[in-house]
Parts: C-alpha cells; structure tokens; sequence
C-alpha cells in the first residue's frame, strides 16, 4: 500500500516539474531572449493573411475585381487549377 501511494506522489511532482518547465519556456524574458537569427532576414515578416490580402487588393486594381476572378487566381496559384482559366495568372505572378 505504501507503493501505491509513493507512485502516486512521484506521478504527481513529476508531472508538476513538468508543467512548471513548459511554464518557465512559455515566458517572456524581458527582451533578453537567446535566438539567433539571420541577417538577411527581412525587419517585418507578413502573415499569410496579410499576403493574401496584398494580393487580393493588387488584383482588384489590375481589374480582377469579382469573387470568382479572386477565386480562380488562387486556386491557378496553388496548383488546385490549370488550363485557359489560369491566363490571367500567368500573365500576372504575385508574389
């Protein structure tokens, strides 16, 4: 009975030195974090959201202005289409 209860404590510490682990890594160390990083990489980094919304509004000044044009350009993009409707698209590579 004496084992029982001793594995439940260990179970029990070692799952919270565990939980205080992922804790201590989740926070944020006043600026003085240790990463490195390469010089070449750019100051401002753009979500893919942000992309598509670049895109989406470069398109609408070139005149794809309706949903499906949108639509099509995307799909033309990530290779989903192919074919005539993928003119506009080739025509006109975003990045």
């Amino acid at each position: 009975m004496v084992t029982r209860y001793a594995v439940r404590i260990a179970t029990m510490l070692s799952l919270c030195a565990a939980t205080a682990l992922v804790y201590g890594c989740a926070q944020d160390t006043g600026g003085h974090a240790t990463t490195t990083t390469s010089a070449a990489a750019p100051a401002t980094t753009e979500t893919p959201q942000q992309r598509n919304l670049r895109i989406r509004d470069e398109l609408v000044r070139m005149g794809c202005d309706t949903n499906s044009c949108i639509q099509t350009y995307f799909a033309c993009a990530d290779g989903l289409l192919s074919g005539d409707p993928c003119d506009f698209y080739r025509q006109h590579p975003l990045n």
